[in-house]
Order: structure tokens, then C-alpha cells, then sequence
């Protein structure tokens, strides 16, 4: 299909994030900005900007100054989208804090962030008070009711309507925490400047215009999301749909009824949602394009999608290092052989605009570009974090000569097309969450009773991937039922294991490194 793009507003010059929507609101200050598909609520442009602002001001007002952390422990609502424009027209960093995470997990982005403030929503309370005494910052603010130190939309009455001065669009934004090997969650440094930048090449990649309405599916509490999603569709002044909580036949309703142009499908909903489609293809007309990125998807699966949606569909990969955005997408064109070649199906597409993408071996060496030789990819891009917070060397090692080296292997073959064989190889991507095999294998270990544990991803027809430990005990230790309670208590719920298995050894490599491959290979015997 061809889509319309006359009506996109020009490259931007170099503009922090709240100066970005700001110009949204000038050209369309009238315009539906946000919709909160669970309760009606809407604001336009005009009092975006303008509560934004206020916020802005209020903030500082409380005793936070330009480059101070807030963390944000917040559910969805019209007031955090808010709160990042406003921190953003503030010089503010925010450090946000995944709705799912517990006590334990938030206290260590508190710590590392330095946050000056937190701010949460009532359903946030129970975790806010298990962070024990000391724990929280000296400012607090409440949304919605929440008791705090502050309430925030006291800080938005008392706030003045006139912009402070802007940040330099080279400053932090937004701190992204993303585990790695170690288990230990590390923030990605977004840049303004980086998170403008990477908007501008998700128009282009998610196929969108200023007509667009977006239906956001993505909960805030995902990095990616806000410089991904909701910033990218209100620098462009489009409309925000937020879903909220959801089901397929809830999206598909929404999407009718709100006239959606453009919303993201995550894995364990692409079969449900390509069957919906293809028994009512009039119910989403208006869609010009859906998304799956995230989690790797089955190709056959992808091709059900593709059967229902036909070219509208994009397959991509991204990461929060390339501030959420996609450094690969699928463009209309390489589906019109769709029918007589399936590989269209297991690729995530060429880079998108702005973007180069490589494949390296472990010395950095470039590889054969054939579609076989398996190596490191490796990306740059406008939108891409300029390190990582506190981290001097876990930058240098993953950010070499201007590219950044994801961890993921994979391939490019002669036509450009990018192949991600696995998603570092130890990450688990189970219903489009990461989870760190070494962070589950850590809080399993602290157990009495544990004498060693390996966590690794299985194949799950729904999930994508499901999370087993493979654990060895002593005589007395712990049984599966204690084992899933005590990382249930100390993790997100996502990263408990869904199966523990006793072994009497883990298998190990010549230089005394958990053989992953081995292990996963063996606990997926037998599994779908």
C-alpha cells in the first residue's frame, strides 16, 4: 500500500523533547493530543503544553534543579505523560521504575540513579512502603490521591505558565535501565537530542503522519515506550489512544471505533490477533500499518499476520540503547513476493532511515554480508544512547568507534536484509519482557539449601520463550513450590521461573562457564 506522508511536518532542528511537542501544540493547539481508551479522559494539545509547563515550573519550585533524577514509579495515565514532557522542559532526568518491579528492584535504580525525587500512583503504595525506611528520596509526589509529600497536580496549579529555560537538546533525558550478563540492570543515557532524532526515523519506519491515530498498546512502564511511542506520535502531533489494560477483541473494537491508523502487536497476541482480523477485515480498515518487534515471532506465525493484514504489517528490531526506537523494519516492497518466498517472514528488514547495521565476529571483524555467516550485530544511529549512567566500562565495551554491539547474533544477506538468529543468547524474551537468566540465578542462589542453579529460555507456543531453572540442592533444600514464592517475592512476576528442574549437576564449559546452550538444550527436550 502506499501511505500518504505530505502531510509530516519537516525534519525539526536540533529541539529538546518539551520544545518538540510545544510545536505541536502551536500548529494544532485544538487537536486531540491524548485518550485514555479505560475512562474517556482526553486532553488536546493546548493543555498538554500548558499543564506541561506549569509541572515544569512546579518541580522547581519544590527544590529540584536541571540534571536533578526523578524516578517514576507510575501506572498509565495522562498525568506520566505529563510528567516526562514536564521533566523534560525542566532539565530534568527521569529514571523510570517498571510498574511490575518490586521493592528489591526499584531500590537499586533509586540508589544508582541518585534520584533527587520519586513520584508514584496508588497502586504503587504497597511496593512504595515495602522499600523500608531511608529508602525513598526526601521529595516525594503522589499522582492520583497517592499520598506523598506533594501532590502533583498541586504542583501543576502552583506551577507558572511561563517556559523555563530549555535544557541543550545534548543533555541526559531519560535514564533507561536494561539488565545484561551480569544480572545487575544498568541505565542507557537517551540524550534529547537522541530521542528527537529517533522519532523523526520511527515516522518513516511505523509508516505514520500527522493524521495518524495511534493506538498505544505498550505500557509506559517499558522504557521504549515513551521516546519509542509517545514521543514520537506527539512530536508529530498526532492522537494517542492508550489502551490500558487489553484483549485482542478489545483492541480490535478500539481500533473501529477510534479509527486507529497505527498500533504495535506484541508476540503472544499475533495468532489471536491475525484470526480476529481475518474473520472481520472491515473492523480495521483504517489500519496502515501494525508493528511486531520485541520478542522474536515464529515465522509461520508472522505469515498468519500477513495473510490478514497483507503489506500493512512491519517486522522490526530495536532496542532501548537506540533510545526504543527500530534500527530494522520491513517496508511494504519486500512483501510482494510474500507468496512464493517465505524468508520475508523470518527477517526484520533493512536498516531504517538513519540507521547502518553490521555483523561482526568477536574481534569486530566485519563478516560476509551471504545470509549464513553468524555473527555480533552491531548498529549506529542519530537516536542512539551516548553510554551508559556510571558505567565507563560497560560503555567502552559495548559502544566501539561510534557502533554499539547489542549482544544479539545474527546475519545479513546480500540484499541487506538483517537476520537475528537469537536475542543475546542468554536473554530471555518471554511475552515480549526481558528477563536476565543471571538476575533470576542470582536470587535463586541466596536461598539456603541452594548449592548451584541455571536459568535458561524453552520454546512456549504463547509466550515465545518460558523461563525454567535447572537447580541443584543440597539434601534438605528447597522444593520448586519455595523456589518460584521466594523469586515471586523478590522479582517481577514475569521473571519467575514457570518450571524448576533438580539436577544433580549443571553442565559447564572448559573454562568453567555454565554451558547456556547445553542446558537450554536439554530442558527443551519435549517442550513446545
Amino acid at each position: 500500500m502506499i501511505v500518504d506522508l505530505r502531510n509530516v511536518p519537516p525534519p525539526s532542528p536540533d529541539v529538546g523533547v518539551g520544545e518538540l511537542v510545544a510545536r505541536s501544540a502551536e500548529r494544532t493547539p485544538d487537536k486531540l493530543a491524548l485518550k485514555l481508551r479505560e475512562t474517556g479522559e482526553t486532553s488536546t494539545y493546548a493543555e498538554l503544553d500548558r499543564r506541561s509547563t506549569q509541572l515544569a515550573n512546579g518541580l522547581l519550585g519544590i527544590g529540584l534543579a536541571r540534571g536533578d533524577r526523578i524516578a517514576t514509579w507510575v501506572e498509565d495515565c495522562a498525568e506520566y505523560v505529563e510528567l516526562y514532557l514536564a521533566a523534560a522542559k525542566a532539565g530534568l532526568l527521569v529514571a523510570p521504575i517498571n510498574g511490575r518491579f518490586v521493592a528489591a528492584e526499584a531500590r537499586h535504580i533509586l540508589e544508582d540513579s541518585g534520584a533527587a525525587a520519586l513520584v508514584w500512583t496508588p497502586g504503587m503504595v504497597g511496593q512504595v512502603a515495602a522499600l523500608g525506611e531511608g529508602a525513598a528520596p526526601a521529595i516525594t509526589i503522589g499522582i492520583g490521591g497517592a499520598a506523598a509529600g506533594h501532590a502533583l497536580e498541586d504542583l501543576i496549579e502552583a506551577g507558572s505558565e511561563e517556559l523555563p529555560p530549555a535544557p541543550d537538546p545534548g543533555e541526559t533525558f531519560i535514564l533507561g535501565y536494561t539488565s545484561g550478563t551480569t544480572g545487575t540492570p544498568k541505565a542507557a543515557m537517551l540524550s534529547h537530542r537522541a530521542v528527537v532524532a529517533a522519532g523523526r526515523a520511527n515516522y518513516v519506519s511505523y509508516r505514520l503522519s500527522a493524521d495518524t491515530v495511534f493506538g498505544l498498546t505498550g505500557s509506559m512502564s517499558f522504557v521504549a515506550v515513551v521516546p519509542a511511542h509517545v514521543i514520537c506520535a506527539l512530536g508529530l502531533g498526532a492522537t494517542l489512544v492508550m489502551m490500558g489494560k487489553y484483549d485482542v477483541p478489545t483492541l480490535i473494537e478500539t481500533i473501529e471505533r477510534e479509527g486507529v491508523t497505527f498500533t504495535y502487536c506484541a508476540s503472544p497476541l499475533l495468532a489471536e490477533f491475525a484470526a480476529a482480523v481475518k474473520a472481520a477485515p472491515e473492523r480495521v480498515r483504517t489500519l496502515h500499518s501494525v508493528m511486531h518487534s520485541a520478542s522474536k515471532a515464529d515465522p509461520a506465525v508472522l505469515k498468519a499476520v500477513y495473510e490478514a493484514v497483507g503489506d500493512r504489517l512491519i517486522e522490526g528490531w530495536g532496542m532501548t540503547e537506540n533510545s526504543g526506537s527500530l534500527a530494522t523494519a520491513t517496508v511494504p516492497a519486500d512483501y510482494l513476493d510474500a507468496d512464493s518466498d517465505e524468508t520475508v517472514f523470518a527477517t526484520v528488514g533493512r536498516p531504517a532511515v538513519g540507521c547502518a547495521v553490521r555483523v561482526a565476529d568477536e574481534d569486530g571483524n566485519e563478516l560476509p554480508h551471504d545470509g549464513e555467516t553468524i555473527g555480533n550485530l552491531a548498529f549506529r544511529s542519530p537516536g542512539q544512547a551516548s553510554g551508559y549512567w556510571n558505567r565507563p566500562e560497560a560503555t567502552a565495551e559495548a559502544m566501539v568507534d561510534g557502533w554499539i554491539f547489542t549482544g544479539d547474533l545474527g546475519s545479513i544477506d546480500s540484499r541487506g536484509y538483517v537476520y537475528v538468529t537469537e536475542r543475546r543468547t542468554d536473554l530471555i524474551v518471554s511475552g515480549g519482557m526481558n528477563v536476565y537468566p543471571s538476575e533470576v540465578e542470582q536470587c535463586i542462589k541466596a536461598l539456603d539449601g541452594v548449592v548451584d542453579a541455571g536459568v535458561v529460555g524453552v520454546p512456549h507456543e504463547r509466550w515465545g520463550q518460558a523461563v525454567v531453572a535447572a537447580v541443584v540442592v543440597a539434601d534438605g533444600g528447597p522444593d520448586e513450590a519455595t523456589i518460584i514464592a521466594h523469586c515471586r517475592e523478590n522479582l517481577a512476576s514475569y521473571k519467575k521461573p514457570n518450571e524448576v528442574v533438580f539436577m544433580t549437576e549443571l553442565p559447564y564449559t572448559a573454562t568453567l562457564k555454565l554451558a547456556r546452550a547445553a542446558l537450554r538444550e536439554e530442558l527443551a527436550q519435549g517442550r513446545v
